[in-house]
């Protein structure tokens, strides 16, 4: 191990490296420095040119694995915890003026042993706030959607998945707390459905498509009866579900959450909001809800409401924009055959000037 010159290996300057013996692999190296090989992996995988990427193990032709500075004592020395900044009255910020951002989301529906995964794309862009902060976002939905890992193939998912492109962009109301509260574009996306109505009539026929078509053109008849559908969307209410609310001088506090376990269906948990206090080792803030099953809109949850019944979500946002980067909502239903439902949302990373 030693440090070596920029005339050595013009890419890497003077950096700390292990030369790479005969026999030598990334466990081995690991194990002989007192790392994890992960960690040793992730680091050199920064740093080094893209012929020198280590994948399982070490490429034959890799002389030189980059290694991490030494740590100085004040390094080692634990960091003091940063904490989370925030406004009058313990409130998380809202700065939508920061959101112009497009996230990899995912679905799984599991019953038993069927699992079912829906992926996609979305975007969700500020466009105003008036004078009662109430904010307006645009969402927009990326064409080709994924169910288990293809390409809708059924005539259902394939309808569906169709349909649901009248949609957008879609433009909604969030309430300064962040949550979403009301349909925008109704109009718009009225005028929209005629031309998709027309394509989906030139790729499926049958009696099964008009039904759907007659449910569809019902659904668009009002901006009532359009919202109240909405409102089993599972990215518009784990998304913006009020997160930017005034929390406790400890971080926390009990209130109940509804949320979409049935089409049309409110079902009502009594939740503990947490806030960690300090940012996590990423830098970011971490907010948990935590609950169970209380009550629904109707009175029953899939004709069980006996069953227990957990709703766990976790928010990791930026801390400086205090805007979603990465989330996971999930309710189990605990029943001889178990009921999972998993929203995960990860921002994309996109290079300025890709976007």
């Amino acid at each position: 191990m030693y440090y070596i010159e920029e005339s050595q290996i013009p890419a890497y300057n003077k950096i700390r490296t292990y030369k790479i013996k005969k026999g030598d692999t990334l466990e081995s190296v690991a194990a002989e420095l007192g790392y994890e090989a992960q960690e040793l992996r992730r680091y050199h995988n920064m740093y080094c040119d893209i012929s020198d990427l280590i994948e399982a193990d070490f490429n034959r032709h890799l002389e030189f694995l980059i290694l991490s500075p030494p740590k100085s004592e004040d390094e080692e020395v634990k960091k003091k915890p940063q904490k989370v900044s925030l406004g009058e009255n313990y409130k998380l910020p809202i700065l939508p003026k920061q959101i112009d951002e497009s996230y990899k989301v995912k679905y799984t529906y599991e019953v038993g042993e069927e699992i079912d995964v829906t992926e996609m794309k979305i975007s969700v862009r500020w466009l105003a706030t008036d004078k009662n902060k109430y904010h307006l976002f645009e969402i927009n939905r990326a064409p080709d959607i994924y169910i288990n890992g293809k390409i809708p193939d059924t005539l259902m998912d394939g309808l569906a998945a169709k349909t649901a492109e009248v949609l957008y962009p879609l433009k909604i109301v969030v309430d300064e707390f962040g949550k979403w509260i009301d349909l925008h574009n109704h109009a718009e996306i009225e005028s929209r459905w005629g031309k998709i109505k027309i394509e989906i009539l030139d790729y499926y026929e049958g009696k099964v498509v008009e039904k759907y078509i007659e449910h569809v053109e019902s659904t668009l008849e009002s901006s009532e009866r359009l919202l109240s559908s909405l409102r089993s969307d599972y990215f518009l209410r784990a998304f913006f579900n009020g997160i930017h609310v005034g929390y406790t001088a400890d971080y926390g506090f009990e209130k109940d959450l509804s949320f979409p376990l049935q089409k049309e269906t409110e079902s009502v948990f009594r939740v503990q909001h947490k806030m960690a206090p300090n940012l996590d080792d990423t830098g970011h803030i971490r907010i948990e809800q935590k609950g169970n099953y209380t009550d629904s809109g109707f009175g029953f949850l899939y004709g069980n409401a006996h069953l227990k019944v957990n709703y766990n979500a976790v928010y990791f946002l930026n801390s400086d924009t205090y805007s979603i980067e990465k989330m996971n909502l999930e309710c189990n239903i605990e029943n001889a055959q178990p009921v999972r439902t998993t929203i995960e949302i990860e921002l994309l990373k996109i290079e300025k000037g890709t976007k």
